[in-house]
């Protein structure tokens, strides 16, 4: 079921609530007497459950902390911005695509190496969902990711966090009986009916990720949104209720709005510019901008290069974009870049939580 209203940051402390209901004109809300106010009118007027959400979503927003644990685990989110260190073991990912593809022992190196960068999650995928790409069979697929993990925790061990990059129930229920704590599905538990059973079951954190399409056809034809921010904020709530329903826990989600999956350059700016709004939610979130290739584009047009910088070239325009994303809420970064990110977010962190005495 879609939100029955928006109440969306415009300023600093200054909130606009928008509703479905076309009767209902957006209203300004500076403090918590002007919520109660306008949460009093909407009763009056019948609308309770409208009055209901609405508190949600200002308690939410004003939300800051979380924390992820699993198996004896912890994160805590909120005090610095954690990091996800991407491995892909696929011949053919846009960026890093053979490099650790088949390579059990380079894996694990690279995995010590991110590890030692300042990681704090270890994202395995073994399917590749650039643009264009083409589904692998589940059976290819466990036959990449599982002894990979399985070389990891039993030679690096088991006290850092591991996450299987998959929307496929089976390769996320072989990953989680090896050793995996999170499932970062890309489809939001859209793909495959059996993953929101497999979550519940397992009791795991799960990434809830936005997609418009499939990879081999969600960056072609018109791509189209009405309001992006306020499709994908629909698009995760209904599927954290789906998951709900199916007995994933409220703690268990994070959501991520999807950089690059089936958008444009102008929509990927526009998430990112207004992060924020996803914090309605009430859900850590996580981003993925590293080496996308709306960073590649803008800065090939905006500063006149012959072609579009390739995917490792793409370092500082991501931060760039990531810094944004931070200062509008992202708790945890999916990058590629391990070492520099840190270095990067561990300079902000400490910036913007400085206090003036």
């Amino acid at each position: 079921m879609d939100k029955s209203v928006f109440l969306k940051p415009i300023d600093t402390n200054i909130y606009k609530a928008y509703f479905r209901d076309p009767f209902i004109k957006p209203v300004e809300i500076r403090n918590e007497d002007d919520l109660k106010d306008l949460a009093s009118y909407l009763k009056s007027e019948g609308k309770n459950e409208v009055a209901k959400e609405l508190t949600q979503q200002w308690v939410n927003l004003h939300k800051n902390h979380f924390k992820i644990n699993y198996k004896g685990k912890f994160l805590n989110l909120g005090t610095r911005t954690i990091i996800m260190g991407i491995l892909n073991v696929t011949p053919d990912s846009f960026s890093d695509g053979g490099i650790f593809y088949k390579k059990i022992d380079e894996a694990v190196y690279r995995v010590s190496q991110m590890l030692d960068e300042g990681a704090d999650i270890i994202d395995i995928g073994g399917e590749s969902t650039r643009p264009g790409s083409t589904p692998v069979p589940v059976e290819e697929e466990l036959d990449r990711v599982i002894p990979v993990i399985k070389a990891v925790r039993k030679e690096l061990g088991n006290n850092f966090f591991i996450s299987i990059d998959t929307y496929k129930s089976a390769v996320a229920k072989a990953a989680l009986d090896e050793g995996a704590d999170i499932v970062n599905d890309i489809s939001g538990l859209s793909f495959d009916p059996n993953m929101a059973d497999i979550i519940s079951k397992y009791d795991c954190p799960v990434v809830i990720n936005h997609i418009k399409g499939h990879p081999e056809n969600m960056q072609k034809g018109e791509i189209y949104y009405e309001d992006v921010v306020e499709e994908i904020v629909d698009f995760l709530n209904n599927q954290i209720n789906f998951g709900k329903k199916h007995g994933i826990r409220d703690d268990r989600f994070i959501i991520d709005p999807g950089i690059g999956f089936g958008k444009k350059v102008e929509h990927n700016v526009e998430i990112i510019k207004r992060l924020k709004e996803f914090k309605i939610l009430g859900l850590p979130v996580l981003i993925g901008i590293s080496r996308k290739s709306f960073i590649g584009v803008i800065l090939k047009n905006l500063l006149d290069y012959n072609q579009i910088p390739e995917p490792r070239e793409r370092l500082f325009g991501g931060l760039g974009a990531t810094a944004i994303a931070v200062l509008n809420g992202a708790h945890i970064i999916r990058t590629h870049d391990v070492k520099e990110t840190k270095e990067f977010l561990t300079m902000i962190d400490t910036i913007r939580g400085y206090r003036l005495v």
